[in-house]
């Protein structure tokens, strides 16, 4: 079949493909109660093979099939094994790559498949040649110093054009049957996978609902974060039911860029406030929350790290001062702290830039989200299988899970719960946490106290000090330390510190305190959150180097780690 027939077929496959047919919206779910909220899991961050860097390493389950795991399902890996979640999820989105929904829409479909363009990818998408892939279809087009259209969408962009909103169809169409109101909650998303000179710039958009932007936002033509917001903007319009969150993530490894606060114009730091609600803290390919400054150690910034520029050596040795705090500027604490500085420097218009809410998600590639269990995790799909080509990325993780306070398992109720940022972030336990603020009155209860502010909320002005209860229920492993991290634009200096608010040696199971700010200074912006500790656990390294009897030949995957929860911060920002 010639190109143009392709081209022809490809446009009244979309035309036939008509509107998508969506479930009707519950009322209230049996278990509803005003005012009554409860912790749902989830995971905004899951690939399946219409991700490019997943099918060419051997992943070939759909949407579908991602959402089935999701709810409980079995579900077989490149690799030959089978995974199954202890738990089912509450929620997920799938968030493949938009850059290549056209290029695998192709190449996987028999209608284009034979193209010679093709041919190394439906030919060496395994385990064992998948990097192949990665490097002649995904490098080429994202990792360069500008995006590159791949070949085949140059030689025939309107065939591209066809296959790119019939891949987008595919994937609203899987969602939007895979969610169940009141049981499972399937969000629609994409993300968009900015990646210029190998630095992560990338952003998940989630919709709230089955009204989406009419294409797939990508990278490609759309190469800023500036104009995928613009983008939003036009095709996501609040009076057409459509609403949308982009949530960056690897910060850790994007060497400081896309968070240029102090210099954007007005207009684009208040639409980067109105999108960039959540900030990703953790997932598989490491943890974002902090680093140390140049040149110094520093334990609280020390949990599953992952330095990432070239090829050098993990710490400052490699790095220049300039490249280190650039890159440490990117990390959430970091960016919390730029955005009081961007509040201040924002006069009346009284705009937080950076005012984010924090989340955890897996990234995983073999379309199985939320499979977090470290004794039970195979290792990324790059290396799955074989023990050999999983200790090449030991410093990977399983990820994290997002947690949600929400009074229903709906589309309705939890998106609306992330946009307030009444959430929080898990390396995977599923440990129950609640984060308010209130005044001297506020004390350890189950439930929310009338006029607390809770995780993610702006405190008023405050008759004095505030103060901050910390309530934590673990999951399976007993807890140890619970930490509160303030951040303040104080004096014209940005400042950070870590306070501890309860640690128990031997561990506890339920633990509550309430803290009081002694330093509170109603002059300065200012936010808290909250860290909870489990004690030391097996790493998913560990389980693996033990069951092959070669913890000799890795002695850095033998490891134990504390697993946490990071909540969604409160903010002070006084006028």
């Amino acid at each position: 079949m010639r190109r143009s027939e392709r081209r022809l077929l490809g446009a009244a496959l979309l035309l036939a493909a008509g509107a998508v047919s969506f479930p009707a919206a519950a009322e209230r779910c049996p278990y509803f109660e005003p005012g009554v909220k409860q912790v749902y899991w989830g995971d905004l961050h899951v690939h399946t093979a219409y991700s490019l860097d997943a099918w060419g390493f051997g992943t070939a389950k759909t949407p579908a099939d991602a959402y089935a795991f999701a709810r409980g399902g079995t579900l077989r890996l490149p690799s030959g094994q089978e995974a199954k979640l202890d738990r089912p999820l509450d929620f997920m989105a799938v968030t493949d790559h938009a850059e290549w929904f056209s290029l695998l829409y192709q190449c996987s479909d028999p209608l284009w498949r034979d193209d010679p363009y093709c041919a190394t990818l439906v030919e060496r998408n395994t385990p064992e040649t998948g990097s192949e892939v990665f490097a002649g279809y995904v490098v080429p087009t994202i990792t360069g110093p500008a995006p590159k259209v791949p070949d085949l969408c140059v030689d025939d962009p309107q065939g591209c054009a066809a296959a790119q909103q019939q891949q987008w169809r595919r994937i609203q169409q899987q969602t939007n049957a895979a969610d169940a109101p009141c049981d499972f909650t399937a969000f629609i998303g994409f993300e968009w996978s900015a990646t210029p000179d190998f630095s992560h710039n990338h952003r998940n958009v989630i919709f709230e609902n089955e009204h989406v932007t009419a294409e797939a936002i990508d990278y490609l033509r759309f190469p800023e974060p500036r104009l995928l917001w613009q983008e939003l903007d036009r095709q996501c319009r609040a009076e057409d039911g459509c609403r949308a969150i982009a949530i960056p993530h690897n910060t850790n490894m994007g060497d400081g860029r896309s968070f240029d606060v102090e210099t954007e114009a007005p207009d684009v730091l208040d639409t980067r406030a109105r999108y960039e609600r959540l900030i990703e803290i953790f997932q598989e390919k490491g943890n974002s929350e902090c680093l140390p400054a140049f040149g110094q150690t520093d334990e609280d910034c020390s949990f599953e790290v992952r330095l990432t520029k070239s090829s050098r050596p993990a710490g400052p040795d490699g790095y220049t001062r300039e490249e280190w705090e650039r890159m440490r500027g990117s990390y959430v604490r970091r960016l919390l702290l730029r955005g009081l500085y961007g509040y201040a420097e924002s006069g009346e218009r009284g705009v937080n830039p950076l005012q984010l809410g924090i989340i955890g998600s897996t990234d995983n590639h073999a379309a199985t989200g939320g499979f977090v269990e470290e004794d039970q995790w195979p290792g990324s799909v790059f290396g799955a299988g074989d023990f050999d080509r999983t200790m090449t990325r030991v410093d990977w993780n399983p990820g994290g899970l997002v947690a949600v306070w929400a009074e229903e398992n709906t589309r309705a109720s939890l998106f609306e719960a992330l946009h307030r940022r009444e959430v929080y972030a898990t390396s995977g336990p599923r440990m129950r946490v609640r984060f308010a603020s209130g005044d001297d009155s506020i004390v350890c209860a189950d439930g929310m106290a009338a006029g607390a502010v809770p995780m993610g909320g702006t405190l008023d002005d405050p008759r004095g000090a505030p103060s901050f209860l910390v309530h934590a229920l673990y999951d399976r492993t007993p807890l140890q330390k619970i930490e509160i991290i303030k951040g303040e634009f104080r004096d014209g200096e940005l400042r950070e510190r870590v306070i501890d608010v309860w640690t128990g040696s031997d561990g506890a199971l339920d633990v509550c305190r309430v803290w009081s700010d002694p330093d509170f200074d109603r002059s300065a912006p200012a936010f808290w959150y909250a860290r909870v500790l489990e004690a030391p656990t097996p790493r998913w390294s560990a389980h693996h180097c033990r069951a092959a009897g070669r913890c000799d030949d890795h002695p850095d995957a033998a490891t134990s780690i504390r697993e946490r929860a990071w909540t969604s911060p409160i903010w002070y920002l006084p006028e």
